[in-house]
């Protein structure tokens, strides 16, 4: 109606204009500028609106212009072929600009379409996120479509997940309210796994449901498995089958997306999994060799202490005494050691800071070494500050663990070098060995659980790869860090930084 209107209106507003100018009298082929009203036509109100602005300017053109005026009689035979020639070319360009606007209206339409699969894809390689890359699916839905809302419901393990997107708030025809939406909506899925057929807009239909016009279930299928179902509302009363065609390749790509998160966990799983057991193969033989090693002596020790008929001296059973207690304290402390780590990586370790003595902290830490292995090494303090801030137990075993291992990779006749230094804000401590040092493509392994270096990963030292990654975590709990390089001169540095206790520090505080 309101087109009707229209075209009457522009008409007869063309016809004022020539009648008011005298054209008529004064231009030929005045007729000609009706086809300005019919082109507008076309181009704003379609074809038949097109088609009624010929005929009106015809019928008006004749009723006024032609003689005899205010009649439809046309006496001069020219004067009937110009007419006749009029409505011929008024129509015929009509229905060209029609054309030409539907033309450009699908290009338009393609080039949209072509750009919500580009950008979906995109979508689809770019993000992992599974949430966030079914929006990105569904908003590229709403630029091809006319849609009040469209939805995912992801089938996953641990439930069915939705994901919504709004488009318009206008409702979709005949749309339902509360809860008998969501019990179409239930019974819609329930229908649409089971089947695997779409349901809504002249496909496969339930006659216990009563879905809304333009309401559309679309399930998602890759490799004969239903990953999930799209839901959509159009605020027509149905969609064209080029926003149906683009709709199911989208679909297809959200399967794609739905799928990889899936590939993704079972990996995630399975690498885990896999990590578990390689760790647990790993612990295992490390603690079967490394106890092995003091059960034996002990196991020898007090072998001699029981022999029968065969005195033994004061000196002797008070060394055997001595070599079952040290080892004895070598299997606690690779006990220790593992439950540590497990409550470093549980991040359960509790830590009791309290301003040290620095000459208080070495002591302790060589203390629970042997009196062989404390006359191999050599200390120097730097003097420049004489107390930090750390847990003393826990950076004694930090101590200890550094020095065990530049012992234990040492030449027996080489010394071992403790030195602390401060610059600036950081406190350094440093032990170096006189080992082998590391290869450059270890010095980032070195401080992983269970890693042990190549050169000695089949000599008979005695190692479970713990102790550096247990130290690491301890210094890193203080705020500090743990580095090791090589030193010039042969053999390897591991570096602890901490930070200066600051002006005013509590005395004993806890941190986690």
């Amino acid at each position: 109606m309101l087109a009707i209107v229209v075209v009457t209106f522009a008409v007869a507003l063309m016809t004022g204009i020539i009648a008011c100018l005298h054209l008529d009298t004064s231009v030929a082929n005045i007729s000609m500028l009706y086809l300005f009203v019919v082109i507008g036509a076309a181009l704003t109100l379609g074809r038949g609106a097109a088609i009624l602005a010929s005929l009106e300017a015809f019928v008006l053109f004749d009723w006024c212009f032609v003689r005899p005026h205010q009649t439809l009689i046309v006496t001069d035979p020219a004067e009937w072929l110009s007419l006749c020639m009029f409505l011929v070319t008024a129509t015929v360009i009509g229905q060209l600009m029609v054309l030409l606007v539907d033309r450009i209206q699908e290009r338009e339409k393609s080039r949209q379409e072509t750009a919500a699969l580009a950008e979906a894809s995109l979508a689809v390689t770019s993000q992992l996120d599974l949430n966030k890359a079914l929006e990105s699916v569904l908003t590229q839905m709403g630029k091809v479509a006319e849609l009040s809302f469209a939805r995912f419901f992801v089938m996953q393990d641990e439930g069915r997940a939705q994901i919504d997107k709004v488009f318009s708030a206008a409702p979709g025809p005949g749309k339902l309210e509360g809860d008998e939406e969501q019990t179409q909506t239930d019974i819609a899925l329930n229908f649409v796994i089971e089947k695997r057929a779409s349901l809504g807009m002249g496909a496969e239909s339930n006659g216990a449901l009563k879905l809304p016009k333009g309401s559309l279930f679309l399930p998602i299928i890759i490799e004969d498995r239903v990953l999930g179902v799209l839901q959509l509302q159009a605020i027509s009363d149905d969609l064209q089958e080029s926003e149906k065609r683009v709709i199911h390749s989208l679909a297809n790509l959200a399967g794609l997306v739905i799928q990889r998160d899936r590939l993704m966990k079972v990996e995630s799983l399975t690498n885990a999994v896999v990590k578990t057991e390689r760790l647990k193969s790993a612990l295992l033989s490390m603690v079967s060799h490394d106890f092995r090693s003091p059960l034996t002596a002990i196991k020898t020790s007090v072998n001699s202490l029981l022999s029968d008929g065969q005195p033994i001296s004061d000196e002797t059973q008070h060394s055997l005494l001595l070599q079952v207690d040290h080892e004895t304290d070598r299997l606690n402390r690779l006990i220790d050691n593992i439950l540590d780590l497990s409550c470093l990586e549980a991040d359960m370790i509790s830590l009791k800071c309290e301003l040290t003595p620095l000459a208080e902290l070495i002591e302790s830490a060589l203390n629970t070494l042997s009196e062989a292995e404390n006359e191999r090494i050599s200390v120097k303090l730097s003097g420049e500050s004489d107390e930090v801030n750390v847990d003393c137990v826990l950076m004694a075993q930090v101590l200890r663990n550094l020095l065990e291992n530049a012992l234990k990779y040492s030449p027996q006749e080489a010394q071992v070098e403790l030195e602390t230094s401060v610059q600036g804000d950081k406190f350094f401590i440093e032990v170096k060995d006189r080992g082998s040092g590391l290869l450059a493509s270890e010095e980032s392994l070195v401080f992983a659980p269970f890693f042990r270096g190549s050169a000695v990963k089949e000599t008979a030292i005695p190692g479970m790869g713990l102790g550096l990654a247990l130290s690491k975590g301890l210094v890193e709990a203080h705020k500090g860090t743990l580095s090791a390089y090589n030193r010039e001169t042969g053999g390897c540095v591991f570096r602890i930084t901490l930070p200066l206790p600051t002006v005013g520090a509590e005395q004993q505080g806890s941190m986690q």
